[in-house]
């Protein structure tokens, strides 16, 4: 009885497991007749190839939605991806996108003379950067970005929501780029003419920080505004301020209506920025070739420095800046300026002085290969650079110049911030270079830039040398899409 129980078990098992073979192989057929199939039009035809998004929507019927809803209990919704300057994902109405990008700048610096301490000749990355942006319903948009800079830290960039009901007024909160100084505000860095910023904006511009902002464009673009409320710390992330600043920025196209003017993408503007340092910091070196928010070896290793702060001064109180832009885009041509001003109290063991710090520059470039400009955006060059696919075009070329200056006043020395037998007051930078773009997303920036001091500074503790002149000469690779 038991024996024959065990093999009717035996003969069950067996039978069973034929059964499930047999419906795997079966399944597995299918799957794959139904890959050569699609295999085989995509050979083909191009039909689904070169669909648009709105033949995208339309095969997709609301009976079909609703059936798929109806057997899943959730609503299917179509998803979209493209590659424009870019990876997105969103739906076909635009209502939700994900946008995917990347950043990344690699520099070769030679500083001569070549016995300079702290700078040293060498690669560094000053910024690696992942983006993550879109928009949530139509009146939502949203900015994430991770930064890799310089200091080696890799930390948050942005992180912003923007409400935007329409595009005369907008609201902005979060962490993010503070509308002061054109330098600053009007253009992202991979946009730059020079590879970085004028000193002005190098040393006290007030980059990113958290806040909230109120912005548009008023007359079909012709005037945009910016003004908010910010978190005001000195360096770094972290918001170590207990007060608010208060920033504001305009800019104005006055010929914008005018297709025929050379005049049509002139901007004017200005913009201003008050505040008050309630918890001490720590004042950063004066470089000339590298914004950094720390004062680490790193950073200290990529860049000249003319003035470096007593050790016992620190930042608190009150402070001010304001500035005062002009640019200029016609044909080929770009011409930025910019005239700084900033007023900052600082503290030493003796004393509360205040601190006032001066600066301009100018700048051209022209693009000689042909690519007109009517700001600084993403190039297309006309005549693309990619052996590998056959093109051997010479790419955009764009040579460029600039002229820099920043100068402090005598209470920097008078009241014991820096000493004068080591540091000077007053710098000025010429940058001459030109750049390349093999294509869209590569940019290459070769620069010569000479670093002029009123008076000698100290590049060599150990030796006591010192120089009234450096040179850099510098080479920027950078990847944006």
């Amino acid at each position: 009885m038991f024996g024959e129980l065990t093999e009717r078990v035996f003969v069950w098992r067996r039978e069973l497991k034929m059964q499930v073979r047999t419906k795997l192989s079966s399944a597995l057929a299918i799957l794959l007749i139904a890959s050569l199939c699609d295999c085989s039009r995509g050979q083909h035809s191009t039909e689904t190839a070169s669909l648009t998004v709105a033949e995208f929507e339309g095969m997709l019927t609301p009976s079909d939605i609703f059936q798929a809803s109806h057997e899943t209990a959730e609503p299917i919704i179509p998803l979209v991806a493209r590659f424009d300057d870019g990876v997105t994902f969103g739906t076909p109405d635009g209502a939700f996108d994900l946008r995917l990008r990347i950043m990344n700048q690699v520099d070769a610096k030679l500083f001569t003379p070549r016995e300079q301490v702290p700078a040293r000749s060498g690669l560094y990355i000053p910024r690696f950067r992942f983006y993550f942006e879109g928009n949530i319903s139509h009146s939502f948009e949203y900015e994430l970005s991770l930064q890799r800079s310089v200091e080696g830290a890799f930390d948050v960039l942005d992180a912003s929501l923007n409400f935007a009901p329409s595009e005369e007024f907008q609201v902005r909160f979060g962490r993010f780029l503070v509308p002061f100084s054109y330098a600053w505000y009007d253009h992202l860095e991979q946009f730059f003419i020079t590879p970085e910023r004028a000193l002005f904006p190098l040393n006290f511009g007030l980059s990113r920080e958290a806040g909230i902002m109120a912005h548009g464009d008023l007359d079909e673009g012709a005037c945009h505004y910016a003004f908010g409320a910010f978190s005001g710390q000195l360096a770094g992330v972290a918001d170590t301020n207990t007060t608010r600043d208060l920033v504001g920025y305009i800019n104005k196209r006055p010929f914008h209506e005018d297709v025929n003017s050379v005049l049509q993408n002139l901007n004017v503007g200005g913009s201003a920025s008050w505040g008050r340092q309630d918890y001490p910091g720590e004042p950063l070196p004066l470089r000339t070739s590298i914004q950094a928010s720390e004062n680490d070896e790193a950073a200290a290793a990529a860049s000249s420095i003319f003035l470096e702060f007593a050790d016992d001064v620190e930042f608190i109180g009150d402070r001010a800046t304001a500035a005062l832009h002009l640019s200029l885009y016609v044909d080929q041509w770009s011409f930025e300026s910019e005239f700084q001003y900033g007023r900052f109290q600082a503290r030493t063991q003796t004393d509360n002085p205040y601190l006032d710090a001066l600066g301009y520059h100018v700048g051209a470039s022209c693009f000689i290969t042909g690519e007109e400009v009517d700001g600084r955006t993403i190039v297309v060059p006309d005549d693309p650079f990619d052996p590998a696919a056959g093109i051997y075009g010479t790419g955009a070329i764009e040579p460029f110049a600039r002229y820099s200056h920043l100068t402090l006043d005598d209470s920097v020395f008078t009241a014991g911030l820096a000493d004068p037998q080591e540091w000077t007051r007053t710098a000025s930078t010429v940058d001459l270079g030109w750049n390349w773009y093999p294509n869209r997303y590569i940019k290459f920036y070769f620069d010569w830039q000479i670093a002029l001091f009123a008076s000698p500074v100290l590049i060599d503790p150990d030796t006591s040398e010192m120089t009234d002149i450096n040179h850099t000469f510098w080479a920027r690779g950078q990847v944006f899409f």
